[in-house]
């Protein structure tokens, strides 16, 4: 009986619309993040094995609005008693024929229940105005779309 009361009470909330799909967390990357100016991260495929994952990226930022694929890696250590424990990650954008190569490195945690990736990012650009401009460097943070 309790078996029938779950899946008619699953069969209801796909009918009203209260059952979503899982989306990314800290520990499962894949899936569709925004940044805070509206950048869209996609992680399409982690390796379970290597850390190894594939993705694109999409910014309405100094680009056209075109997607282009990244590549990068996710490493995972037990948590420690007594530290503060994080998923990290790291990912790179090769940016066509604009020339350059964004690198963005971080951190995952939960903030107020809701998994939010937190990064530091070099972009390296071949053509500049000034001989010292040729890397910048900000910040961005992620979260589910």
């Amino acid at each position: 009986m309790k078996v029938l009361i779950v899946v008619v009470g699953l069969i209801a909330s796909l009918f009203t619309g209260s059952a979503s799909a899982a989306g990314p967390t800290c520990s499962n990357f894949q899936g569709d993040w925004r940044n805070e100016l509206g950048s869209s991260l996609s992680i399409t495929n982690v390796n379970a094995r290597t850390g190894a994952l594939a993705g694109t990226y999409q910014s309405p930022s100094g680009t056209s609005g075109q997607t282009f694929p990244l590549a990068g890696w996710t490493n995972k250590a037990a948590a420690q008693t007594g530290k503060d424990s994080a998923s990290v990650i790291a990912f790179s954008v090769q940016w066509g024929t604009y020339g350059s190569i964004t690198s963005w490195t971080g951190s995952c945690k939960e903030e107020k229940g809701v998994p939010t990736i937190r990064t530091l990012w070099h972009l390296a650009s071949p053509n500049s105005q000034f001989a010292w401009d040729h890397i910048t460097s900000s910040s961005d943070v992620f979260t589910p779309k």
